[in-house]
């Protein structure tokens, strides 16, 4: 049998087509791994992963995520000891952006994994009374303690609205609940509702479980009134102990008592309500008035002294959160 010089060529042709068939896939695919994945010599956490593609790494990424993990837990109070069981930052891996990391990377590089952090809601700070908020800025509290004074209210928020003066008031829960309408006023015009307690009862004198239900009742008033979760808490009468401040810490309140007391429940003349805040002003000042009828003609003048001293006023909660 004589094989013809096109036989040949024919049979070599269709031995590559073959050849060229079979390889295509590997060929594809080393050239997508070379265009798109992970460039050589890349590692993450020392695990190599060189030329993996991005569907690939997610799988890659969220095994190793698991031993990463870290559960927050809140700072508590050790009632034996009468000391603070610190907080857990957590931590959780963030996994699209370890992919992108490693798309990204150059040859030869050790990645590690994108970590973020997840902060406690209840941390050593709710453990302390505030009587004052950081000083590093010329920043202050105005608050209004409200359990009476319903007919002052009103122009009480005029005159913060005209100053575009954000304030925190805190209420008691049956005031709330006795006046809704105003409670709500008050939180739709932007400012922060805090946490007087259900009743206006002495946390010093009242047995741990009391000291719950008030701060607690206070909340509950407070939240179905106006639908703010109050974080700070306001003890009655200013009375509180150290039992006081771990109870509201463990319901998620930092617990805030007053720089300046204006004294303004007295119904001093108004110019002695200025002069109590001006004597008193310092950087991260808490600042403590009630709704009444000279503290409604004081403010106007305290606002536009504050104003030309260069102080910026803030909620207790934005002046406590530095």
């Amino acid at each position: 049998m004589i094989i013809t010089k096109r036989a040949l060529l024919a049979a070599a042709g269709l031995v590559l087509a073959v050849a060229l068939l079979i390889l295509a896939p590997a060929l594809y695919e080393a050239g997508q791994r070379a265009l798109y994945g992970v460039k050589r010599g890349v590692t993450l956490e020392g695990q190599l992963v060189e030329g993996l593609l991005e569907k690939e790494l997610y799988d890659v990424v969220a095994s190793l995520a698991e031993s990463f993990y870290v559960e927050a837990s809140n700072a508590s109070w050790d009632w034996q000891t009468g000391s603070v069981t610190p907080e857990v930052v957590g931590q959780v891996v963030d996994v699209q952006s370890t992919v992108e990391a490693l798309l990204r990377a150059p040859a030869r590089t050790a990645v590690r994994l994108v970590t973020v952090e997840v902060l406690p809601s209840i941390t050593r700070a709710h453990f302390q009374p505030y009587y004052r908020g950081p000083d590093s800025e010329p920043r202050v509290a105005l608050m209004f303690n409200v359990d009476w004074g319903d007919e002052y209210i009103p122009g009480l928020l005029e005159v913060l609205s005209q100053a575009d003066v954000t304030a925190t008031w805190f209420l008691t829960g049956r005031w709330a609940q006795r006046a809704p309408e105003l409670a709500r006023a008050i939180s739709e015009a932007g400012h922060e509702i805090g946490n007087h307690g259900g009743w206006h009862g002495l946390p010093s004198e009242m047995s741990r479980e009391e000291v719950a239900r008030l701060i607690q009742e206070g909340e509950d008033a407070i939240l179905e009134t106006t639908g703010q979760r109050p974080q700070v808490f306001a003890p009655p009468a200013g009375d509180f102990t150290q039992e006081t401040v771990a109870i509201a810490a463990e319901l998620g309140y930092k617990t805030v008592l007053w720089t300046v007391d204006t004294v303004d429940w007295q119904r001093p003349a108004p110019t002695k309500i200025i002069d109590r805040v001006l004597s008193g002003l310092v950087n991260g000042a808490l600042i403590l008035m009630h709704p009444t009828q000279p503290t409604l003609e004081a403010l106007p003048v305290i606002l536009d002294h504050l104003a030309t001293r260069g102080f910026q006023c803030v909620t207790v909660g934005e002046l406590l959160a530095d």
